[in-house]
């Protein structure tokens, strides 16, 4: 017990950068790591203004102690098997761009959500599109989710592009649901199935 509880407080606090049971996802584009501590200098300079206008709850300005706070987080529920943050790098020059994320990992009903953010220097250059394809096969065939959904505001139309890029499919709005910058926007619900997994389980029957 004991030395779990020093492992948990190496993570939060620094001490050791990363788990060696982190999964890494590559294509030739991407790679999706374990975000490290060593983020910290980089990820505040890449949520700007135009990133933070279609995120939720992510403070602005975006400081040094909110990515710390946010890799402690993602540290705890790693452990709790609830979610993975997945820093996101270029290949061809290990550049941190972005985090995309899979949360609420339930693998009672099988089911996980799905969120990111790139910088927006790095904007249409196909790394969310990478990026989403690595995460969903992860999720069906690693993890064996059923179902992952993503929910974008309204007015991220290139969200919505790339979501129904990825195959995707709206599932319905909730209008009114978020109050930002003294406004309310509409949420769209996105999904995909897999159906792969589907399949072989009515086969079984």
């Amino acid at each position: 017990m004991k030395v779990l509880e020093q492992q948990s407080r190496n993570f939060i606090h620094g001490g050791v950068d990363t788990s060696p049971e982190f999964p890494t996802l590559k294509s030739k584009l991407v790679r999706l790591r374990q975000l490290r501590y060593k983020d910290i200098p980089t990820m505040p300079r890449l949520v700007t203004v135009h990133v933070v206008r279609y995120l939720v709850h992510v403070p602005y300005p975006y400081g040094m102690v909110d990515a710390r706070r946010f890799i402690n987080k993602s540290r705890r529920n790693f452990q709790l098997k609830k979610g993975l943050d997945f820093a996101i790098e270029l290949v061809d020059n290990g550049s941190l761009v972005g985090v995309i994320s899979l949360q609420k990992i339930d693998k009672a009903s099988k089911n996980a959500q799905m969120g990111y953010w790139i910088g927006n220097k790095y904007w249409n250059m196909g790394i969310a599109t990478e990026s989403i394809n690595l995460v969903i096969h992860h999720a069906f065939h690693v993890l064996r989710l059923h179902k992952v959904y993503a929910n974008v505001l309204a007015t991220n139309r290139a969200s919505i592009r790339v979501l129904e890029k990825n195959g995707l499919k709206r599932e319905g709005v909730l209008k009114h649901s978020i109050y930002k910058d003294d406004k309310f926007y509409d949420v769209v619900l996105y999904y995909r199935l897999n159906r792969r997994l589907t399949n072989a389980r009515l086969r079984s029957k």
